[in-house]
């Protein structure tokens, strides 16, 4: 059975929320959910964008490895194969890079065995380093006769 209207307000609303629905009070959010929500995200880009710039400088740092070591290399092999024989150093600049070369006797009780004919064991030491504190460093032995 219907009730009828007397007219009042309240009836009036209630007869008008049952033919439409509206939403109700608790639907949405908050100002506060809102501002939290944007909280959590603004650390999580934060944290984000450190770990993409951190793994930047780590790329930049191992290229700056592998071009030194690839230096270091070309220095030794053009050490040894144009080697005479002499007790040599060497130092010098090319594209960021100081680099040294020392050609010395080998010291260690193992390597001072009496030979013939003068040869001796030398050992080459090539270091390469550049900006930041940062070397990289080859050592490899070379037999050859000693010039006295």
């Amino acid at each position: 059975m219907k009730s009828a209207s007397t007219g009042s307000r309240a009836a009036c609303r209630q007869a008008h929320s049952t033919s439409t629905p509206q939403a109700a009070p608790e639907a949405g959010f908050t100002l506060f959910e809102t501002l939290t929500a944007m909280l959590v995200m603004s650390i999580g880009l934060v944290s984000l964008f450190e770990a993409h710039s951190r793994a930047l400088r780590t790329a930049g740092v191992a290229a700056d490895y592998a071009r030194a070591r690839i230096f270091a290399q070309g220095l030794l092999a053009d050490t040894v194969a144009g080697w005479s024989g002499r007790v040599v150093s060497k130092s010098g600049n090319d594209n960021g890079f100081a680099w040294t070369i020392d050609v010395a006797p080998e010291t260690a009780s193992w390597a001072s065995i009496a030979m013939h004919d003068n040869w001796k064991l030398r050992r080459v030491r090539v270091v390469v380093s550049w900006a930041g504190g940062r070397q990289f460093e080859l050592d490899t032995l070379k037999l050859g006769r000693s010039d006295g």
